[in-house]
């Protein structure tokens, strides 16, 4: 054996360059349009606010687009009264402090019918009296706004009577 022959029997055979860093690289940047797609088209199936929202396709084959929610309430699809923001002040032990406060309430039933009720002013005095005893501290914490919603839940019930209101919302909520 001449030295080049074991030369190239001690050297290891040159491979060619290697293809599995491009195709992880393809992978990664491919499987991220897939998952998009994926929820794309998951979302265009089972969810109907996007069909509304872009648009179906039913109004071309002749079909009329669902008109907006009328007074009367539909079967499984919430009722919602919404009243006007309340500022009060509360008492805090020498500082004055202001709650800004705004509520939506589902309702069971027809909401012009509720409306009425819902908006007199026994309500409202209802929850002024309960919101001025609230203190600082009631206000702060993880559980906070959930008790203060069952409050104003149980509120509405002892006015209403039990099964006229389904929740109360709290849209704004601000103390100052």
């Amino acid at each position: 054996m001449s030295s080049t022959t074991a030369e190239k029997a001690a050297k290891p055979p040159e491979k060619p360059a290697r293809k599995a860093g491009g195709m992880k690289r393809l992978l990664l940047l491919l499987l991220p349009l897939l998952v998009l797609a994926g929820a794309g088209a998951g979302a265009w199936f089972y969810v109907p606010a996007v069909q509304a929202l872009l648009g179906s396709g039913h109004a071309a084959e002749g079909e009329a687009a669902p008109a907006p929610a009328a007074t009367a309430a539909v079967p499984g699809k919430p009722s919602f009264v919404e009243f006007p923001e309340m500022t009060l002040s509360l008492p805090n032990a020498g500082r004055p402090r202001q709650l800004r406060l705004k509520l939506a309430v589902e309702v069971n039933g027809d909401p012009a019918q509720v409306q009425p009720e819902l908006l007199s002013p026994r309500i409202y005095d209802s929850l002024v009296l309960y919101l001025r005893t609230l203190r600082e501290g009631e206000m702060e914490g993880a559980l906070a706004m959930d008790r203060l919603r069952g409050d104003l839940h149980r509120r509405f019930e002892l006015v209403l009577g039990p099964g006229r209101v389904r929740d109360v919302l709290i849209t704004s909520f601000v103390v100052a």
